[in-house]
């Protein structure tokens, strides 16, 4: 994401309202305002798993060491990734909903929206860890450029439980579609993590500056 310090105010601030200002193309946060989360999306960061993917004979110490160090990286539920398995199918705005020892549960599409726009229906597919086959991480979002992390080759897995295991998503408003509330998963990428959301069934980035009151 463009301003890194946001993540860093969501993973403080769980429920909380953005409103995006058109004109400016910015989003700000107002902290003061009561809002109930749970009224657009039932989720909280609460304890659970998280899957860590590490580069082989690299030793796993926390989450702040893994990206900054180049060890690897986390996938965490809530969140959206780009991955391909060995059944040869690959989901770029799937949501990851369930991590156990040995498996990964994902949505076949962001919503309910998107997969009725593909005629097909809203289902949750698992995975066993072992089929991961590839993580990307795009470069350049007018290019379609991706960078490519073959799992199996390069990296190992290990799941460990912790406490804040959700990237609960972000809920905005959107001033130019009439004050509509829309849910905003965060995709990782190779600068961060951005957001992503769902109008008529197709799948956006979030543009824009970030800042908040």
């Amino acid at each position: 994401m463009k301003n890194y310090k946001l993540i860093l105010f969501l993973l403080i601030f769980p429920v909380l309202i953005f409103s995006q200002n058109i004109a400016a193309d910015t989003l700000k946060i107002d902290s003061e305002d009561s809002f109930d989360y749970k009224k657009y999306y039932d989720c909280d960061f609460g304890e659970g798993n998280v899957l860590i993917v590490i580069k082989k004979g690299k030793e796993f110490t926390d989450l702040t060491d893994l990206r900054k160090s180049g060890k690897g990286f986390a996938i965490k539920m809530e969140a959206i990734y780009s991955m391909e398995f060995t059944d040869g199918k690959r989901y770029e705005s799937s949501v990851v909903k369930k991590i156990t020892q040995d498996s990964l549960s994902i949505t076949n599409f962001f919503n309910e929206n998107a997969a009725k726009l593909a005629g097909q229906p809203f289902t949750l597919i698992a995975y066993p860890l072992s089929s991961l086959k590839y993580v990307r991480f795009i470069d350049d979002r007018m290019l379609s450029l991706y960078g490519k992390k073959n799992i199996q080759k390069n990296f190992d897995l290990i799941v460990k439980k912790m406490d804040r295991a959700k990237m609960c998503p972000a809920i905005i408003q959107f001033k130019d579609r009439n004050g509509e509330m829309k849910v905003c998963h965060f995709y990782l990428t190779s600068q961060g993590y951005d957001l992503l959301y769902e109008n008529n069934g197709r799948v956006y980035y979030l543009e824009g500056r970030v800042e908040w009151k």
